[in-house]
């Protein structure tokens, strides 16, 4: 099970030019989302992906603190040493919530936060890619026409250019290669 979920990310993270903790991050925050929708509760959430059995655990966070005054986000210190022994002020303390009812619209929503947290990360890196190269006379190959626009293909993404900006003068048919400024 772990090593298929990381082949997955893997795969993923090489598919998209991400880093793969994008994606083990986005893992797991779609978990915290579904469980805090799941439990309905207003507790500090964790998530985490267990790299030896693969399963995604999610914490309740609490710090430790002298005089609780918010019972859901802190736990006393005698409270919290009946847990941890060698608990300290200012800790934060982690107890493991059931994963085993989160069901199948928790699990679309967590799909749906993993997706959003990829194409973020994707966008992210296509701007990184560039974001430099703005003014550079690039060569690139004519992939497909949109309501006037062009579609080129720049490497691992694509750019428009728009009828605005083409010239009246050429014609181009999709594979032409073309050159153009970023």
């Amino acid at each position: 099970m772990s090593n298929l979920l990381f082949q997955t990310i893997d795969q993923i993270s090489r598919e998209k030019g991400i880093d793969p903790q994008i994606v083990v991050h986005a893992i797991e925050d779609a978990i915290v989302v579904a469980s805090r929708k799941y439990f309905k509760s207003n507790e500090e959430l964790r998530g985490r992906i267990n790299s030896d059995t693969g399963e995604i655990d999610v914490y309740a966070v609490r710090k430790v603190v002298d005089s609780v005054t918010n019972p859901v986000r802190e736990i006393s210190l005698e409270e919290a040493r009946s847990v941890k022994p060698d608990a300290q002020l200012e800790e934060e303390i982690e107890f493991k919530k059931p994963t085993v009812g989160l069901g199948r619209i928790s699990a679309q929503m967590a799909k749906q936060v993993i997706f959003q947290k990829v194409r973020e990360a994707e966008r992210e890196s296509v701007y990184a890619e560039y974001h430099k190269h703005v003014g550079e006379v690039v060569n690139c190959v004519v992939k497909r026409f949109e309501n006037g626009d062009i579609i080129v293909k720049l490497g691992k993404t694509e750019g428009k250019l728009p009828k605005r900006e083409q010239s009246k003068l050429e014609n181009f048919s999709v594979t032409d290669r073309i050159r153009v400024i970023i």
